[in-house]
């Protein structure tokens, strides 16, 4: 498995995809994807938000900071979609963070990167504004928590109205083939 394959990239929001590296949260078993340094340092790479060839090591304060971060986007989050007013001490660790030096655009001989001198920190920023801007912007009413694996993403559907993360391959076609047994089984027994 690569490095970039242990994580999911499907929330159609890198900060919801920064608040799945605790994956199946809240039931046994749950893992979490950010567990050394080294983690973070891959997440970091896998989303594009270190140029390539650039050093950074997460060290375990970077780790910490990360993991406080992924909760407080995702507990924001659930509490949107219930309705809530998020807590203030999430919105206060949001703010903090986002107001940090985010990352900026550099043109490199590959193309444009995304660099800061203290990048790690600046990746962080550039989560915290991505969750403050679709919490607090026009797309909140599109935040959605999958029933079936409860990863946040982006209903970025026509309609609105779609359930699961993944519909495809994923969660949603799972539900739909325990459906089908259902009612299969229904049938069958009738």
């Amino acid at each position: 498995m690569t490095q970039a394959s242990r994580f999911s990239f499907i929330a159609g929001s890198i900060s919801f995809d920064f608040a799945a590296t605790l994956r199946d949260r809240g039931v046994e078993g749950e893992t979490d994807l950010l567990a050394r340094p080294e983690d973070l340092d891959a997440w970091l790479d896998a989303a594009g938000l270190a140029p390539p060839g650039v050093k950074h090591k997460a060290r375990q304060h970077h780790l910490r900071a990360a993991v406080r971060l992924r909760e407080a986007i995702h507990r924001s989050a659930c509490a949107l979609i219930v309705r809530r007013r998020p807590d203030a001490a999430d919105i206060a660790l949001l703010n903090s963070i986002a107001a940090q030096t985010p990352l900026r655009p550099q043109i490199t001989a590959e193309g444009v990167t995304m660099f800061a001198p203290r990048l790690i920190e600046a990746a962080m920023s550039t989560l915290a504004a991505d969750a403050i801007r679709l919490m607090a912007g026009r797309d909140r009413a599109r935040v959605r928590l999958c029933p079936e694996c409860a990863l946040l993403f982006v209903d970025n559907s026509p309609a609105g109205k779609r359930r699961w993360c993944s519909s495809a391959a994923g969660c949603g076609n799972r539900a739909k083939v325990r459906s089908f047994r259902a009612r299969q089984r229904a049938v069958a027994g009738a």
